[in-house]
């Protein structure tokens, strides 16, 4: 529904932790990734201090698809970062990567990406994605991922528009929630080809490539 910020699932398990790990077998890596504290706004307002239930699935099909160097050379940028766990990732496969979201969200991607291994290689830069246009900064990027974007309709319109500026192939991964993801998924597929990761159905989250249609695009992603 469109009125479920109180449900338990929002605020519960593992976003109480101040600290989470994400396992990369492929790559031997764990991924030690902080939390900010919780609210009741937290939902509601798309705050991103908290890791959301898509990236558990995107970390390991990136590990299971890139492992141990696959994007070293790539340039990635991660929209709606929160956190930066699936940009973080990234960087752990050797891409350069740029987290970008709302300037309020920025501080805790910030810290993460200080504190891990790859921070070299790692930016954050504010994203509003109803601004007019995207910095040229994010245009040349390889690979976009897009992890637990899709959960507030008012915004589908906006993401939709920021992914067609940026006219790169897209890692999009979401929870079905109930949020009219199906109307997000028909903005998008009149500028993206649209395919599915079949395993990652099993695990009550979708995962797909979006990858632009009309870009002459030699991509093996």
């Amino acid at each position: 529904s469109e009125s479920d910020e109180d449900g338990a699932w929002q605020t519960g398990g593992e976003k109480t932790l101040d600290r989470r790990e994400f396992h990369m077998p492929q790559a031997g890596i764990t991924l030690h990734i902080s939390q900010g504290a919780l609210s009741h706004t937290t939902w509601s307002t798309g705050a991103g201090t908290v890791v959301w239930e898509a990236a558990d699935a995107t970390v390991r099909h990136l590990d299971t698809s890139f492992a141990p160097n696959g994007l070293r050379g790539k340039r990635v940028v991660e929209l709606g970062a929160g956190t930066g766990v699936c940009g973080i990732a990234c960087a752990a496969l050797g891409a350069t990567v740029v987290l970008t979201d709302l300037p309020e969200v920025l501080p805790i991607a910030k810290s993460n990406a200080a504190a891990s291994p790859w921070h070299e290689r790692i930016s954050v830069q504010p994203l509003n994605w109803a601004d007019a246009a995207v910095p040229d900064a994010l245009t040349c990027a390889d690979l976009i991922v897009a992890c637990d974007c899709i959960y507030q309709p008012a915004a589908y319109g906006a993401l939709a528009s920021v992914l067609a500026a940026l006219s790169s192939p897209c890692l999009i991964a979401w929870r079905p929630r109930g949020k009219r993801e199906a109307d997000f998924l028909a903005q998008v597929t009149t500028a993206f080809a649209l395919e599915r990761v079949a395993h990652a159905q099993e695990r009550e989250t979708s995962l797909a490539w979006l990858r632009p249609v009309d870009a002459n695009i030699n991509s093996t992603w």
